[in-house]
Parts: C-alpha cells; structure tokens; sequence
C-alpha cells in the first residue's frame, strides 16, 4: 500500500495548527485537514478510525488521549512526531516536502558566547539574562505557544552551556537562569493544562534554585509554584509555601517582596485568617510604595494594578464583595489589554463578587464575558476557576442562565485544556 499523502506545506507552517498539535486537540487538527481538503472519510482511511468517530472528535465533545491513536494519527496523517510531543516517527527519516524554514537568527548573547567558549563570558551571561527577563515581563501578554517555543530554545541554550566546563561563577548564573527558564516554563505548561510537564518543570527549577544559591529566585519560584496550588483551590498548600517565600525574599527587591506578600494575603484569606491576612496586604501595598521608584522589567512586574487584583480577590475570600468587586473592577481596567489570561480570570473572580452580593443575572453575564474575553488563549487557571464558579452556581443551578453557562463551562472541559 503507498504511504499517506503529506499535508500541505502551508497546513504544517501554520501556527494556529502547530498549536493544536502541540496540545493535541485533535478535533481542531482534523478540521484543519478538512479545509485543507481532506475529508472524513480520507481521515478515517488513513487512521483507522471510524468515519462516525472522526465526526465526533471534529465536533467537540470526544476528546482523543490514547497515545496509541495519537500515534496513528501522527502517521496516518503525516504530522511531525514532534508537533504532537511524540519521538520521529519511521517515515521521517526519508525527507518529505515541508515548510521552507529560514536559519534562525542568533540571539546577541549567543554571538558573544562564540568569542568565549572556554568559558561563558559576563557578557554573554548578561545577554542571555536580559532575553529571559523579556520572555518573563512579557510573558502575561504573550500567546502561551509563542511563550513556549521560546523558552524551549532557551533551555536548550542553557543546557549547552552547562555540558561545557565553566568557571564557578559562570556555573552559578547558568543554574540561576535556568530556575527562571524552567520555572516559566512549568508555569506555561500549568497554563496549558499539562501537569505532568509542568511538575517536571518545578522539580528541575528548584534543583537549579538550589545549585544557584539566590534566595531572592528561590522565592520567585516558590510564589510561582503557590499560584499553581492557589487556583488548584489547594490553598492551605499555597500558604505554606509563600510563607517560605517570603523569608527568602527580603533579599529581593521590594517590588518583588511585594508581589511575594500580596498573594500571601491572597491565601491567608483564602484559609480564613482574616487579621493575618489583612495585615500581609498592608505590608504589600506598603513594599509597593516604596518600590514606585523602582524600574518595570524581568521578574520585577508587579505593579498597582496587580496589586488591586490579589487586594480584590483577598477581599472576596473575606466576605467584602463589594470593596472587592471595586478593586478587581479597577484591576481589569488597568491591567494591559494584551493580558487576556490575567483579565479574563480577574473578570471570573469579579463575577463570584457578584453573586456574593445577589446579583445572579449580572455574575452568569460577567462569567460569559471572561469566557468571550479569552476567546482562544485561554489558559488552564480560567478553566479551573470557571469550574469553581460553576460549584458555587449549584443552589441556582435550574435558573435559566445558570443553565447556558453551566453547558458551556462543560464544553470548555475538552475546548479550553488538556485533561
């Protein structure tokens, strides 16, 4: 039998597709084939699908997780291994037509290593951290499969120069950006619902937040890991480890202890500790005052308007919905407009504040917005807090527009993450 045709070329160049692949929504890949031209039934030929199930998953509602048939899809239809996360697959080793790929351009840094490679040079360590700093005070406003390719390269980068006999303190800031890298790179992938990446991801960062010796990184990373815990609704987890981050940070700057301290009264609310939490979000709005002469860059972003979120949010777990709906209201009015994963979710937890105070009618409207608001960048944590808004909707669960929303949180389970 003769092998399967290719997909076009300009199918496997496009991102939206390269997307998809990559967080194997392969209902999203299926109906790119389509309008490249292959039907359902050329899908169901070259998978060994039936055609009634490659209609479903075009569909929506049946999600594909046996590696076994991703692998099938992967060969039927002629997808890379990589773009699906799988190994080469057989036929790749015999090029095929594919996209025209330029030679990518080297980042500063990297030219500057080639002048020193006995040793990484200040000057090509300076360089790479500037470029991780970017993709981190970017990263908010930045596609997650953008965020993702770029980080990859970096680890990649960074491992290289870590196989490469170094001076002690070329060491240190190679494990020191590689906490970040790998940090961020944990975080993206929470984002995109992939836990088990993201857990690697930790586990490696804080094995180089240990070798690096910076607690200030130490501390980062632990803020970053209690997010994760915070909108896994772990809170008690979440606490715990701020609690550790803020004794590692007061060697940071204030805008960063900052940070550290408002999602540490964030939690502390959360866990119903009410004094403590209310005079932890007065000592971070006291750090950002201090901070306001501080420039914006790199891991140091936090800034009024993220405070007025983590402030709303606190005073929400407090039972102050409306002060709270204030704050998050002034929150999402402020963050930047390319921010969409942070306000879409900010806009879930004013909806929340919303019902708190009896408005049903407006917290369903709200809800529906932060889902329109995202659109196709939605990120794991709204997903998880749709699903806790939804709980919260269980007494009014026969009312009208708690049922739409409620069926379209459900669609959402397969459309918006990875299991």
């Amino acid at each position: 039998m003769s092998a399967p045709e290719p997909l076009p070329s300009h199918v496997l160049a496009d991102p939206a597709f390269a997307a998809a692949c990559s967080a194997r929504r392969i209902g999203t890949v299926f109906q790119t084939a389509r309008r490249a031209g292959i039907s359902p039934a050329q899908i169901a030929r070259r998978t060994g699908l039936s055609i009634s199930r490659v209609t479903e998953i075009m569909s929506g509602p049946r999600e594909v997780s046996s590696m076994g048939v991703i692998e099938r899809i992967a060969d039927g239809m002629r997808i890379p291994g990589r773009m699906l996360g799988l190994a080469d697959r057989p036929w790749e080793t015999t090029p095929g037509p594919t996209a025209y790929q330029p030679a990518a351009v080297p980042e500063t840094w990297e030219v500057l290593d080639m002048l020193s490679r006995s040793t990484a040079s200040d000057a090509a360590l300076a360089n790479l951290e500037m470029a991780v700093a970017d993709v981190a005070y970017r990263y908010p406003e930045t596609p997650l499969d953008e965020s993702v390719s770029t980080l990859k390269r970096q680890l990649a980068s960074v491992h290289e120069l870590l196989s490469r006999p170094q001076t002690l303190k070329a060491r240190r800031r190679c494990t020191q950006i590689l906490t970040v890298v790998s940090g961020l790179l944990a975080f993206a992938h929470h984002d995109l619902g992939d836990r088990g990446r993201s857990d690697a991801h930790f586990h490696l960062s804080a094995v180089a937040a240990g070798e690096g010796e910076a607690d200030d990184l130490a501390a980062w990373l632990l803020t970053m890991q209690s997010i994760v815990e915070y909108t896994a609704g772990r809170w008690d987890t979440a606490a715990t480890l701020l609690q550790q981050a803020a004794g590692l940070s007061q060697v940071a700057s204030p805008r960063r202890r900052a940070w550290v301290t408002a999602n540490l009264a964030r939690a502390l609310a959360a866990t119903g500790r009410q004094a403590e939490a209310l005079a932890t979000l007065d000592e971070a709005t006291y750090l950002l005052d201090i901070a306001s002469t501080e420039p914006l860059g790199g891991l140091d972003f936090f800034t009024s308007p993220r405070l007025d979120g983590l402030a709303g949010e606190t005073y929400a777990h407090l039972g102050e919905h409306k002060a709270a709906a204030s704050l998050l209201e002034t929150a999402i009015r402020c963050r930047a407009e390319a921010d969409i994963k942070g306000r879409s979710v900010l806009t879930v937890d004013l909806a929340e504040c919303q019902l708190g105070q009896g408005d049903l009618d407006a917290a369903c409207s709200t809800a529906n917005a932060a889902l329109d608001l995202a659109g196709d960048a939605v990120a794991h944590r709204l997903v998880l807090r749709a699903r806790q808004f939804q709980a919260a909707l269980t007494p009014w669960q026969s009312a009208r527009p708690v049922r739409e929303l409620t069926a379209r949180v459900r669609e959402s389970r397969y459309q918006l993450a990875r299991a």
